[in-house]
């Protein structure tokens, strides 16, 4: 009886100390919480931020626990360009692009002449952003950067963004209740980040917002904007799929992975990839071979570079070439 009484008083014991933990941890997280978030009202202020703004937007958060874990979640398995390509560049895709052109023509050529960025590379990218809108997020923005800027992997960066999505909010862009993204905080069919908001976005039709989320006048106009804003060359293409010989593929890494002339590469054997010679035009482009040597190549050019400026993937900059080439119109 007497090992039974210590045996239960130990297992009460057990419990007690387990609740007591849970309740420090937690008391010590919402302290934390409470610290960092004067300090980040502070900083918001001081950026110009009203109180306002700061108190109503904040009071709505809800730390995202799947937002934490998305984050920190690294992909199984490291699929091929190929894998991607196929999931992003089909024939749906390049059907509904098409489309999209007809149903648009008039207002994103109108875009694509004033900003000085071909229609096809517009839609592209809001085709694989966003499916050409039909899915823009459906996370708070709000909640979503406060989750993985409060002590999160990357909390400098999102807290950045954090601060640049209150200021949106302060000058009445959008409504809180509106504000969706993805779980990492991109926005709208444009997929920007606030910082990328802030400086890119455009009110094309001036109605006073600059509405990514609805406005198509918006979306390619800030699309296009961004590209611009980075370098964008309007006289030339991204780049294309060639043929390369064998002796060329087996060597890549040693002699061929820096810009070269169009004529260097013609001159080493490479072609377009119907088998008909590269353009005899003063050009330079990379050699990429995203699978390696029994992948496709391509040749890129500077304007691939500034694809990879909206998103840093070479797989994703290949992909939004491809797709503008299939939907041109």
């Amino acid at each position: 009886m007497l090992l039974l009484n210590m045996l239960t008083t130990k297992y009460y014991i057990s419990i007690f100390l387990a609740i007591f933990t849970f309740i420090n941890v937690s008391y010590a997280k919402e302290e934390n919480y409470n610290i960092w978030l004067s300090e980040l009202r502070k900083e918001a202020i001081e950026k110009g931020i009203s109180e306002k703004t700061f108190d109503k937007t904040m009071e709505s958060v809800v730390i995202l626990d799947k937002v934490k874990k998305l984050d920190k979640k690294q992909p199984e398995r490291t699929i091929t360009f190929i894998d991607y390509y196929k999931r992003t560049v089909n024939s749906n895709r390049i059907k509904v692009g098409k489309e999209k052109f007809d149903l648009h023509k008039k207002e994103i050529n109108e875009i694509a002449e004033k900003y000085g960025v071909q229609a096809r590379f517009i839609l592209s990218i809001w085709g694989i952003e966003t499916n050409y809108g039909t899915y823009t997020g459906s996370f708070s923005v709000i909640s979503s950067l406060t989750s993985l800027a409060f002590n999160g992997r990357r909390a400098k960066f999102f807290r950045n963004q954090l601060l640049d999505a209150l200021e949106i909010l302060d000058k009445g862009y959008i409504e809180l209740k509106d504000m969706k993204g993805s779980w990492a905080g991109a926005m709208g069919q444009s997929q920007f980040m606030p910082s990328s908001y802030l400086e890119y976005a455009q009110d094309y039709d001036k109605d006073g917002k600059k509405d990514i989320w609805n406005n198509y006048l918006d979306v390619f106009s800030s699309i296009a904007f961004y590209l611009k804003s980075h370098g964008w060359d309007n006289n030339k293409t991204w780049g294309r799929e060639v043929l390369v010989p064998k002796n060329i593929l087996i060597s890549y890494k040693e002699n061929y992975t820096d810009k070269k002339a169009l004529k260097f590469w013609s001159k080493i054997g490479i072609k377009k990839y119907n088998g008909d010679a590269l353009p005899n035009i003063n050009l330079t482009a990379n050699l990429i071979l995203p699978d390696g040597p029994e992948g496709k190549a391509f040749l890129v050019y500077d304007n691939f570079y500034t694809i990879k400026k909206y998103n840093a993937s070479t797989y994703y900059a290949l992909s939004i070439g491809i797709l503008s080439d299939r939907i041109k119109f």
